[in-house]
């Protein structure tokens, strides 16, 4: 048997896809160990390091489930999901659509949705870097032009929408300190993004800023922002401007924009 044959059936055995364990018969017994314990030992590592790989990433989601729980939720995991990837880091990303998708943990918004802030906020840390962009580049916008500009954001802004009171519950499981019970029957909206200090944070959104900062993550044009809010609102086209731009100008000391893009044929 060549060598890689054999790698090829013990990494087979430790990710579970040789039911029979055929491996065992390549397993040479020491003085010590038969050859199921011995493949014990290196089985029962590998699925430690998994482990800790999920715990690393998600250590408020181990804080508000407690030790014994999340332990329970990783071994479920590393049973459902084989690992893929050669880079550790992008093992534990799906967790929080795992926990959406099976019982006991689907039961659970308010746990679910405390996976996806600490999700969304290491994919923050992550993203691509750009410098952000000075609010005075708006002075070269003509009247005419506002309703077709658009703008470009940081590549690690991301709107989310979780249960009211996550951001509570998260920043008490990240203390740990008693937890309050967020009130899975409404929402809360949050804005993630790494700072210009390079630190990553988020803030509390109203239901009409989430809104428009969706439709400019999305590339829509400021009249096309103006234009939802006021049919969502039925507000007067005037205030509703007054009011985007309010928006705007938070995105801007925010350090969320990168970029001004102007309508075609101007400068």
């Amino acid at each position: 048997m060549s060598l890689a044959t054999l790698q090829a059936k013990f990494q087979a055995a430790i990710l579970g896809l040789d039911a029979d364990r055929n491996i065992l018969a390549d397993i040479n017994a020491s003085r010590r160990l038969e050859p199921a314990m011995r493949f014990h030992v290196y089985a029962r590592a590998y699925r430690l390091r998994l482990a800790g790989l999920l715990a690393e990433d998600f250590k408020v989601l181990n804080n508000a489930l407690g030790n014994d729980g999340f332990h329970a939720l990783a071994e479920a995991y590393i049973d459902a999901t084989p690992s893929h990837h050669r880079n550790a880091r992008w093992y534990a990303r799906d967790l929080p659509d795992f926990m959406q998708a099976t019982a006991p943990w689907n039961e659970s918004r308010g746990l679910i949705d405390i996976a996806r802030l600490e999700r969304a906020l290491a994919d923050a840390f992550d993203a691509t870097d750009a410098a952000a962009c000075p609010v005075a580049a708006l002075a070269a916008l003509a009247r005419e032009d506002w309703p077709q500009v658009r703008f470009a954001l940081h590549a690690s802004a991301r709107v989310l929408t979780l249960t009211k009171g996550i951001a509570a519950a998260f920043e008490a499981a990240a203390a740990e300190t008693p937890c309050p019970e967020p009130d899975e029957t409404q929402d809360e909206f949050l804005l993630v993004w790494r700072n210009g200090d390079a630190q990553v944070v988020y803030r509390e959104l109203t239901a009409a800023e989430a809104l428009a900062l969706r439709e400019a993550l999305a590339g829509k044009s400021f009249g096309d922002i103006c234009a939802l809010l006021q049919f969502r609102d039925e507000a007067d086209a005037d205030a509703v401007a007054a009011r985007a731009g309010s928006y705007l100008a938070q995105w801007f000391a925010d350090g969320l924009i990168i970029e001004v893009r102007n309508p075609p044929g101007t400068l």
